[in-house]
């Protein structure tokens, strides 16, 4: 079997094929796989990096709004059909996958005019501008949460078994690791409260800002000797998040990135973060309880839609952006520490929702097919 994916973008579409794509290959359930990726650096070095092999399309995110780039769109989109009819061509795959960055239109929609069955996977409640459109043409549609189906054509939701709900898939090495291995991992101490500030890859720079003040509004606490943070800032905002934090009581570790996140998952016993859908996939996975502030420039708003689904099942706190301070985060966090029953009731809430036997049952999807 020989399977074709298009991932691109970001690490919300790629680290979920990744999980899709190594349990194939380690489970021996397909000879052969080929991804199509975008230009950026990130997908071709972390593609290339798990030792798969990769062909790159000339695309372009879809305008939202009337300019001169529809013109530059335009000539991106029919040069990326004609490199999509190629990669087809030759490769012949037996069944081809959508992940829903804009990478998947030109393969996925020449897959249904080739008579070749295709999966499109979408990883947020609210499904992307590419998925909403490939719903008419992909064979089956694979979800994240039931709320998805709302959102999808009517054509979509009427079809008999044509959307299944599977989760978004979790890199293995994050569900295997456990909390004594995280602690041991970052020499943290397994006594003491751990909260993670998580702002993504590029970082988050108002919720560094608010969560530096709410940090520094901590220490001035009784309690500040008995909690420790991780923080994740980002490559932009490393230096001043670490000036700003030096000399205080609370033990303070703080990364540009973290490569082996899992240890920090798995050490944390709250997490402050934003609402994409991988980063959902795993605290949800792990049962962690969280803090979230949506991203206010999300495409449609989907990062608040993710956020509102685990807030309104109590695995969540929702602080919208506009409302972010260090004092009213630091005051969330001093009532999550006193409560630790609710904190209980969340955690569990969050496992509730976590699907870690995404990337397997996905995975069957693709072999049935």
């Amino acid at each position: 079997m020989r399977i074709l994916i298009a991932a691109g973008g970001t690490g919300g579409h790629l680290y979920p094929a990744l999980a899709t794509a190594s349990y194939l290959k380690e489970h021996h359930l397909v000879n052969r796989i080929l991804w199509v990726v975008g230009k950026r650096d990130l997908e071709s070095e972390l593609i290339s990096s798990q030792g798969f092999e990769f062909k790159q399309l000339k695309t372009q995110a879809f305008p939202r709004t009337l300019s001169i780039k529809w013109i530059s769109f335009g000539i991106s989109l029919v040069v990326s059909f004609f490199q999509s009819f190629l990669i087809l061509l030759r490769f012949k795959p037996s069944i081809v996958i959508g992940m829903g960055s804009f990478h998947s239109y030109p393969v996925v929609t020449l897959a249904f005019l080739f008579g070749i069955r295709s999966l499109i996977c979408e990883q947020n409640v609210y499904p992307s501008l590419t998925n909403r459109l490939l719903s008419h043409y992909a064979s089956k549609i694979a979800t994240t949460w039931a709320q998805t189906n709302e959102y999808l054509p009517p054509k979509a939701t009427r079809a008999k078994n044509k959307i299944q709900l599977m989760g978004n898939p979790v890199r293995s090495e994050i569900l295997k690791t456990k909390r004594k291995e995280g602690i041991e991992k970052l020499n943290l101490d397994k006594n003491k409260f751990t909260f993670l500030f998580l702002g993504g890859s590029q970082g988050a720079h108002s919720l560094n800002k608010a969560g530096a003040e709410a940090i520094k509004l901590l220490d001035k606490e009784k309690l500040a000797r008995e909690i420790q943070v991780i923080f994740i800032t980002g490559r932009n905002d490393i230096k001043w998040v670490k000036d700003c934090l030096k000399s205080l009581k609370i033990k303070i570790l703080v990364f540009p990135y973290l490569k082996e996140i899992q240890y920090a998952y798995t050490a944390s016993d709250l997490v402050i973060c934003r609402s994409g859908a991988g980063t959902i996939a795993e605290i949800t996975a792990l049962g962690l309880p969280s803090i979230l502030i949506p991203y206010p420039y999300a495409a449609e708003g989907h990062q608040y839609k993710n956020a509102k689904v685990l807030e309104e099942k109590g695995a969540s706190y929702i602080i919208i952006e506009k409302d972010l301070t260090g004092e009213r985060l630091k005051k969330l966090l001093l009532d999550l520490i006193d409560d630790r029953p609710l904190l209980e009731k969340m955690a569990r809430q969050s496992k509730k929702l976590g699907r870690p036997q995404a990337a397997r049952k996905i995975a069957e999807l693709i072999v049935a097919m």
